[in-house]
């Protein structure tokens, strides 16, 4: 197995320069986000990869991002999606501490390192969030 790849979880790093080039392509399943590495692996010598994300969770992102990205650099353009064992996406874990849950039983899926993973990165996320809480309130006015 590649050593780069958790086997419970998938780390989208997001390219916002194409983002703010290009209009989003939103569909009915999502949004088609272009990623820049996936995995920590680039994706640049590949044909332009993309992925469906939930709609208002990107909003939300891409709307919170110039407040996160100077305090958090990358990881304010970084999507983790928890799958199962055979690949299927359970939850995914914004970068502002949005969860989009695609499986309702999602737990019953996961391994406990990486439960342990998830309410770790969750816990950091929105420790994160409520320390930037003004800033981000400022910006629903």
């Amino acid at each position: 197995m590649d050593k780069q790849k958790t086997p419970f979880k998938n780390v989208y790093l997001i390219d916002m320069r194409k983002l703010a080039k290009q209009p989003i392509d939103w569909t009915p399943n999502g949004a088609v986000l272009p990623i820049e590495k996936m995995n920590n692996i680039p994706t640049d010598n590949k044909t332009v990869f993309t992925k469906l994300f939930s709609e208002r969770h990107t909003k939300r992102m891409i709307d919170q991002y110039p407040v996160l990205f100077p305090i958090i650099t990358h990881d304010a353009r970084t999507i983790i999606e928890y799958i199962s064992a055979d690949g299927k996406p359970l939850i995914t874990l914004y970068p502002n501490a949005d969860v989009d849950i695609h499986n309702a039983d999602w737990q019953k899926y996961l391994t406990t390192t990486a439960k342990e993973d998830f309410m770790n990165m969750y816990n950091n996320h929105k420790k994160m969030i409520e320390g930037m809480r003004g800033a981000l309130m400022s910006l629903k006015k």
